[in-house]
């Protein structure tokens, strides 16, 4: 099992309420662009890989400054970007800031704060597999779903997962729909593409492409699945 698929990317209050409320043990890393927060990831990674149990919640700052502020204003503790907090059944056991996030401080305490034994493995149903994309196909292969409002629906659901879908999701994910503008892309703008190129006959019709796709993300889901240990 992958770091990545029990990663919850937090972007608002309520995301961090209910993230904290559904796992026994959670860190929470509020992420920037410095270096400082790089070399701290890669040390977070490093110590959590083992254990599986902990929830990992990712807070990008600026963008999800409301997500980050409620952290502070539920726990007290002070913004800091990087930032690590532990916690357990939604309370704070420590926190590390900027360079204190590295092997000398986080082991010893992760040692003396998490269980000796290691729970239930965490998955985030949303990172684990692609099968909220193979239902949307299936709708809309099966006509329950009009091509309009299955643009809008997978459109929007790649978009909230444009920033921490891995390269190999997100470019398999994006190949659907004409995308100049990879992760940073809209959905409008998407579909008004795809709507000037089915219009110029420049497109190949979006119910044949999806079938053809479909059993591409299936054949990349089972790959995936027969990968994993």
């Amino acid at each position: 099992m992958s770091l990545r698929e029990r990663v919850f990317p937090l972007k608002t209050p309520a995301d961090v309420d209910a993230f904290l409320e559904n796992h026994e043990l959670a860190a929470i890393f509020k992420a920037s662009t410095t270096d400082k927060t790089l070399e701290a990831m890669q040390c977070v990674q490093k110590y959590l890989e083992p254990r599986p149990d902990v929830a990992i919640g990712i807070i990008r700052i600026p963008e999800d400054r409301p997500a980050s502020n409620h952290v502070e204003a539920r726990t007290g503790i002070q913004h800091q970007s990087p930032q690590l907090i532990l916690f357990r059944q939604a309370r704070p056991l420590f926190d590390l800031d900027n360079w204190k996030i590295n092997p000398d401080h986080l082991e010893p305490l992760l040692l003396q704060s998490l269980p000796v034994h290691v729970g239930k493995p965490v998955r985030n149903p949303a990172v684990v597999g692609l099968q909220v994309y193979m239902d949307l196909l299936d709708r809309f292969l099966n006509g329950q779903l009009s091509e309009e409002r299955f643009q809008w629906g997978y459109l929007d659901q790649l978009k909230k997962e444009a920033g921490w879908r891995s390269e190999e999701d997100f470019a398999l994910l994006n190949s659907l729909f004409p995308n100049p503008d990879g992760r940073a892309f809209t959905p409008g703008k998407v579909v008004a593409l795809e709507f000037q190129a089915q219009l110029a006959g420049q497109a190949e019709p979006l119910l044949e492409r999806a079938k053809r796709f479909r059993n591409q993300v299936a054949q990349y889901q089972a790959a995936k699945e027969e990968a994993s240990p």
